[in-house]
């Protein structure tokens, strides 16, 4: 009479059990070669190329040398040929002098913040609070800017009379340049602030 062998556990019907497999990818060293369970190697880096910025940082750098240069050498000798060619004017020369600086100085402050936002870019972390705290202080900065310009060509339009009409002409030309910008990065902050809030809602779900 024949004897029938015992099953071996680890087989059944010639093939090895789901459980001895898993016990023998445990003791492998926990490998499954399963691809669902595989885990994905997060982005590294999502942010702008580093010749960008780099390239962008080098721009930056000029233009705020040009307008030091501009502030400290330029314009106020421009002012003084200005008031002794036409002298009815000279008595404005110093308060156009200033107001020009100053918003010179607004350039200045929205450069520099833009440095920080393309540095925050690079890093891949511009979609964040601190970004939109930069925004602001652009914003603030050209707000400022169109108000002087605004204002000097109110003032050598319509109480100074200044001739030739070019000069007002520029100076309303510029301060409507400075409003549309002010228009479109107030757009773009809404797009930043609903971009980020996106992110902090994704983060937040993982």
């Amino acid at each position: 009479m024949a004897i029938e062998q015992p099953q071996h556990p680890r087989q059944h019907n010639g093939k090895p059990s789901v459980r001895s497999r898993h016990n023998e990818s445990a003791a492998l060293g926990g490998r499954d070669d399963n691809p669902s369970t595989v885990e994905q190697p997060a982005d590294s880096d999502s942010g702008i190329s580093p010749v960008v910025i780099v390239v962008l940082k080098v721009a930056l750098v000029v233009f705020i040398a040009m307008s030091v240069a501009a502030q400290v050498w330029a314009l106020p000798l421009v002012a003084r040929r200005s008031a002794q060619d036409a002298p009815q004017y000279a008595p404005y020369a110093t308060g156009y002098l200033l107001a020009v600086i100053a918003a010179l100085a607004c350039f200045e402050i929205g450069l520099v913040a833009v440095w920080k936002l393309a540095s925050l870019s690079g890093h891949g972390i511009v979609f964040t609070h601190d970004s939109l705290i930069w925004v602001d202080i652009i914003i603030a900065c050209v707000s400022i800017a169109a108000i002087i310009a605004l204002a000097l060509f109110v003032h050598t339009a319509f109480i100074a009379h200044l001739k030739p009409l070019a000069v007002p002409l520029g100076a309303l030309l510029v301060a409507l340049g400075l409003f549309a910008m002010l228009l479109l990065i107030i757009v773009l902050r809404a797009l930043l602030v609903s971009a980020t809030a996106q992110r902090d809602e994704l983060q937040a779900v993982i």
